[in-house]
């Protein structure tokens, strides 16, 4: 069998590994968007002579066309990969072309699963692997496995746990597949059926006039760190909430959402509009990462607020 994945995510590294140690993988595809630590998929396959292209939109149907007539793959298998595959390369595997999405599809369609169901506090989300048609992620599904969310983990960490469990999953697929057992359909459940298009500026921008505290913690856990933390305003600087905690107390009737209630020895503690008090423990400013404890520390004052305001919005689309 001869298997090519196209990957631009750092978690497909093991089955990666896997599959060229199993004599299967012939080439890597990722494409001109990598970059930060996902650079280590290109180091990887440098390093252990794996064929790696690196393409842009266009070059899916000159460079890669061509890379599949020459190779002629069985299998084709995406982990993270950002382009719209055309028809003449979906067609082209004689096994199928696949797609690892991270939701039990049909639910939560698009390119950032995660980021959406820990925003809207989904308790259960999971892996889907379902072949590649002309829609975002609107092919039949053949293998699906659910995955519970812990609460409090950011996305990073709930990418990681949803990456283990999609490379067994690949693993199970090609081993059927290879003994030309036929991939059951399952039966989509269309009444858990939606797309959400990639997040914008104000998807990721913290909204102390209408979010809960528990809103605020989901918002700040599904953007650390893909995001690099949930926007706000403090003092008419960008800020970056990376991590928060909710605590046991309940804030005054009067007091508008997003003001600081103490600033401490025991660190910084914000209001939220239902009245739930969250300890910012990690922000992001523009002087480097700091904790609530250490802005307490240098000066930071009870009554002083966060807001919300448009200048964060264009901040963050530059």
């Amino acid at each position: 069998m001869k298997i090519i994945i196209f990957s631009n995510h750092l978690s497909s590294i093991p089955v990666i590994d896997y599959f060229n140690t199993q004599g299967l993988l012939k080439a890597i595809v990722s494409t001109d968007k990598l970059k930060g630590q996902h650079l280590g998929i290109e180091n990887f396959c440098n390093k252990n002579d794996i064929s790696f292209f690196k393409v842009n939109r266009r070059e899916l149907l000159t460079v890669i066309k061509q890379l599949f007539v020459d190779i002629q793959p069985d299998v084709v298998i995406m982990f993270g990969f950002s382009y719209r595959i055309p028809a003449d390369l979906y067609e082209f595997p004689t096994l199928g072309f696949f797609n690892v999405h991270f939701s039990m599809l049909p639910a939560y369609q698009g390119p950032d699963p995660l980021f959406w169901q820990m925003k809207n506090g989904e308790t259960s989300g999971g892996v889907s692997i379902h072949k590649v048609d002309s829609g975002f992620d609107t092919g039949a599904v053949v293998m699906q496995e659910p995955v519970t969310f812990i609460p409090g983990e950011t996305w990073g960490i709930a990418d990681s746990r949803h990456s283990l469990v999609a490379i067994n999953m690949i693993v199970q697929l090609i081993a059927q597949l290879s003994q030309q057992n036929e991939l059951k359909e399952l039966a989509p459940d269309d009444s858990n059926l939606c797309y959400y298009a990639r997040p914008k500026a104000s998807d990721l921008t913290i909204d102390w006039e209408t979010q809960t505290a528990t809103q605020v913690e989901a918002l700040v856990n599904a953007c650390n760190p893909g995001a690099g933390g949930a926007v706000t305003t403090f003092k008419q600087q960008i800020v970056k909430i990376l991590e928060v905690s909710q605590v046991e107390a309940e804030g005054e009737e009067d007091t508008v959402a997003g003001t600081i209630t103490y600033a401490n020895d025991n660190g910084l503690y914000v209001q939220c509009v239902d009245k739930k008090i969250l300890r910012i423990n990690i922000l992001k400013l523009n002087e480097g990462f700091m904790t609530g404890f250490k802005l307490a520390a240098i000066g930071i004052k009870a009554e002083e607020r966060f807001e919300n305001s448009t200048f964060q919005y264009q901040e963050i689309n530059n």
